[in-house]
């Protein structure tokens, strides 16, 4: 990513659209903007416009920048590394519904970790987190519902 020359600061509590979309949004932050970016260029091959909100903070979340997002594509894909219970998509899940549900074309579908301690062994911890592969399966399923 380009970043600028110098000191710089990213805004607390302000969110930002990683990449444009038209379709599908997904919600997330962290190393998952990057997995959510290769399931996005995977997507639009097949002409599926997704658009990537990364959070950039969880607490305090930015839910104006969420909610436009959510409007803008009618359907919502909230992705994590925590596990799905008890992690932060239950959470936006809740606003977006709360907030949003007139404009959901679909349900809304959490991506996350699997409900299980996090594994020692790199290809046991591959499968257990979020994957380019589950990501493109559940916007496929969303697209078509």
């Amino acid at each position: 990513e380009d970043l600028p020359e110098g000191d710089y600061t990213v805004p607390i509590g302000k969110a930002r659209v990683f990449r444009e979309g038209a379709d599908i949004s997904i919600i997330t932050y962290g190393a998952m903007v990057h997995t959510a970016s290769e399931a996005a260029e995977k997507l639009s091959e097949e002409g599926i416009s997704v658009e990537i909100v990364d959070l950039r903070t969880v607490l305090p979340i930015d839910e104006e920048t969420v909610l436009a997002s959510v409007k803008k594509t009618s359907k919502a894909i909230l992705l994590h590394e925590d596990t799905l219970t008890g992690g932060i998509g239950g959470e936006i899940a809740a606003r977006i519904a709360e907030r949003a549900f007139e404009y959901l074309d679909g349900p809304l579908v959490r991506i996350a970790a699997a409900d299980t301690p996090v594994p020692y062994s790199p290809p046991l911890e591959d499968a257990f987190l979020p994957s380019v592969s589950k990501i493109v399966e559940k916007a496929r399923w969303l697209q078509r519902y």
